[in-house]
């Protein structure tokens, strides 16, 4: 599994296991982009590998930019909802050193870099909430 997999996958398991995000979208975390995924429950978080590039001079290091989407649908969910389920997500991934020798991926510290607005998808029904975080992988 590549370095940018194990960190969606690490991503994942952090969101899933929070008891916060668990009360709004349960194990709904997707590890690609919601437009993607065949039949998509809400409300959910997906997770989009923005671009992906070995850093010069540093072998196996990768950095990278990933979207973290909130969808919560509008008809259940308020504008609160989205922005207090984005709290605890900024506070789970922003500034954290999430290292994990059991996939053998250091990450270095993840940073928010881009937030928001909230929007409404018509397709879907939903309030979204996209955020971007720079991660670097070794």
């Amino acid at each position: 599994m590549s370095p940018e997999l194990k960190v969606l996958e690490k991503l994942r398991s952090v969101l899933i296991n929070d008891t916060t995000v668990k009360s709004y979208i349960k194990d709904r975390v997707y590890t690609a982009h919601i437009s993607s995924i065949d039949r998509p429950e809400y409300p959910a978080i997906s997770l989009h590998l923005m671009d992906s590039k070995a850093a010069d001079n540093v072998p196996d290091m990768t950095g990278m930019m990933v979207q973290v989407d909130l969808w919560l649908p509008e008809k259940t969910y308020s504008v609160d909802d989205v922005l207090t389920l984005y709290a605890r997500v900024r506070a789970l991934l922003h500034k954290q050193n999430l290292t994990d020798t059991s996939i053998g991926v250091t990450f270095g510290q993840i940073l928010e870099s881009a937030t928001g607005p909230v929007m409404f998808d018509e397709t879907n029904g939903c309030r979204h909430l996209p955020a971007r975080y720079r991660i670097t992988a070794i």
